[in-house]
């Protein structure tokens, strides 16, 4: 099944009709029918919820040792430009992260389970309640607390940005998407949706580090590592379009869109839009990052900026917090 944008639109337009259709919903009160739905297929177990957040501590933990221990004295070793020395680390820190649970993601998707071929058979077994494996399970407990580190961290350790509440409802976002699509077993295509995000993380924050390797205090510069980061850029801006605004909506969306409610509904699971209100809004946040993206090309083609610059950073300079 390969659909177009033209079946997610129509597909989803009908597959609304049937599942909101008067007679589906006769007796249904909102919002106490909606609190029985959600209790009897919701679970996850307190104890679950206690590693999480001290995984989320320990993740803060590491990163200010690792930070300091390693990432600031790398920054010195390269005698990075004053601004550059402040931003590596925080760059750093999240390439490193991204790139382990993506590779990560991609390991179990490619080798361990079938979900990302086939993402419209992954219904067809699913429970309320069925066991979720100990491989899928560690990759959602470490995205969960490496989202709950994130939150703290931009509020205490990052630097403010123009799109500093786009990251903080991200944030809340994919929290609540990992959290909701864990505890009622919607873990299969909760895989695909990080991994078709996570890539285009990677090669930023890799983006980011070639550019701040490029230049040096007193001005020296390094081309080889502008033109890598340059190179590092166009790969990330496929990526984007590639595995966010296309892979993302016919992949996912459509499987929870179209095929997610005929598969399920007789099995009493009814919680549709919920969970696909919650898919849009990400999309909507993906299509609103590509502003910041279009922007620096155009400023780029316009000759406003001579090199990769984030747009998203402030005109003034905001002091980073240790």
């Amino acid at each position: 099944m390969s659909p177009s944008y033209a079946d997610l639109a129509t597909d989803m337009w009908h597959t609304m009709k049937w599942y909101y259709g008067p007679d589906a919903w006769r007796g249904y009160v909102f919002p106490d029918s909606f609190i029985d739905e959600f209790t009897q297929h919701y679970y996850f177990p307190l104890q679950d919820i206690t590693y999480i957040v001290y995984a989320a501590i320990f993740l803060t933990f590491i990163r200010s040792v690792f930070e300091r221990t390693t990432l600031k004295p790398l920054a010195n070793y390269l005698n990075l430009t004053t601004e550059n020395n402040q931003k590596f680390p925080e760059t750093a820190w999240k390439f490193l992260m991204s790139a382990c649970a993506w590779f990560y993601c991609t390991y179990l998707l490619y080798y361990r389970y079938n979900y990302y071929q086939e993402p419209y058979l992954i219904w067809d077994d699913w429970s309320s309640g069925m066991k979720v494996p100990f491989d899928i399970k560690l990759m959602y407990f470490g995205r969960c607390a490496y989202a709950l580190h994130s939150l703290y961290a931009i509020f205490y350790k990052e630097t403010k940005r123009k799109d500093f509440y786009a990251i903080f409802i991200h944030h809340i976002l994919t929290m609540t998407l990992i959290l909701v699509s864990y505890a009622i077993r919607y873990h299969k295509v909760g895989l695909i949706v990080l991994f078709v995000h996570d890539i285009s993380d990677v090669l930023l924050e890799l983006t980011k580090l070639l550019h701040y390797m490029s230049v040096r205090q007193g001005g020296e510069k390094y081309p080889q590592y502008e033109n890598a980061a340059n190179g590092s850029f166009i790969i990330f801006t496929l990526s984007w379009f590639v595995f966010r605004l296309y892979l993302y909506p016919l992949k996912v969306l459509y499987s929870t869109g179209v095929v997610f409610p005929y598969r399920t509904h007789d099995k009493g699971c009814n919680l549709y839009g919920f969970f696909n209100v919650q898919l849009w809004i990400l999309l909507v946040l993906n299509v609103y990052w590509v502003l910041f993206l279009l922007q620096f090309l155009y400023k780029i083609s316009t000759g406003a900026l001579s090199g990769l610059q984030d747009t998203r950073e402030h005109e003034t300079k905001t002091e980073n917090k240790s």
